[in-house]
């Protein structure tokens, strides 16, 4: 179960710095937590990793995924850029770490993200390592908002439609409808703006955690937006036509739809 609650919106250029809080990883990283699980410590952050930095090959016991914002990561021989993404999960084996001149990074773990300097007891089984920049854009095979939405899914677990992406809209992008989704949402802006008329504009480095049965809306983005995005089962999107409606009515509609579909199909 993860407790962070609701989170909208974090905006990482007002957060402070702090030590990474895990245990194992070498002394320097430090983290701007965007989101927190108290009761797991799972954790949502951008991870800045120093110049000169050096983490051993090993492995963490839980899943993590991260993808490079600044500057240049060697991981193993190999030099990663802005765009690099990586799955990891739980007990994969990691190669070692070196950061010449400093980086940023979009940080993600399911539980506390503690480092054991010695080989995992999965391999490699299941890890991903994706240069996001060289993947070409597709449309959203995600239905209901208007045209214009581009997408780069990095992982997609068929069992569960658990999902990672990154998606991108044009400038003067309009979408005024409300919604609401039957899963959590987490979202975290790289680039451009997205206003959101239940809580405000994202812009570089705002993030949310939404909860199931929020309604949000309408959305519109002046510049464009290229945003990173994570959701644990399948994104439907179901359309209120209230912006107050709470989250017990939108449960009870989502009931009543699921009754009825049940229904349609015995």
């Amino acid at each position: 179960m993860d407790d962070r609650g609701w989170v909208e919106l974090a905006h990482a250029p007002e957060l402070t710095e702090r030590p990474l809080p895990a245990e194992g990883w070498p002394v320097g990283p430090t983290m701007k937590v965007l989101s927190s699980s108290e009761q797991t410590g799972a954790l949502t952050g951008e991870l800045f990793l120093p110049a000169g930095y050096r983490r051993p090959a090993g492995h963490t016991p839980v899943q993590i995924e991260w993808l490079v914002l600044e500057g240049y990561v060697r991981v193993g021989t190999t030099i990663r850029s802005y765009g690099y993404y990586e799955f990891n999960p739980a007990g994969t084996d990691l190669e070692a770490l070196t950061v010449d001149e400093g980086a940023k990074i979009l940080f993600l773990s399911r539980s506390r993200p503690d480092f054991i300097p010695a080989p995992g007891p999965n391999g490699v089984e299941g890890r991903l390592q994706i240069d996001s920049e060289a993947m070409p854009w597709q449309g959203t095979h995600i239905p209901g908002p208007p045209p214009g939405i581009i997408l780069k899914l990095l992982r997609h677990v068929p069992e569960t439609n658990e999902m990672t992406w990154i998606c991108a809209n044009p400038p003067r992008w309009d979408y005024p409808l409300l919604e609401f989704h039957d899963c959590i949402e987490e979202l975290y802006l790289i680039d451009g703006d997205i206003w959101l008329g239940n809580c405000g504009t994202m812009r570089p480095g705002s993030y949310l955690w939404r909860p199931p049965f929020i309604t949000h809306g309408p959305f519109y983005s002046r510049t464009g937006a290229v945003l990173f995005g994570w959701v644990p089962s399948l994104l439907v999107n179901h359309f209120p036509d209230d912006p107050r409606r709470t989250v017990e009515e939108n449960i009870a509609t989502y009931e009543s739809r699921q009754r009825e579909a049940a229904a349609g199909g015995s």
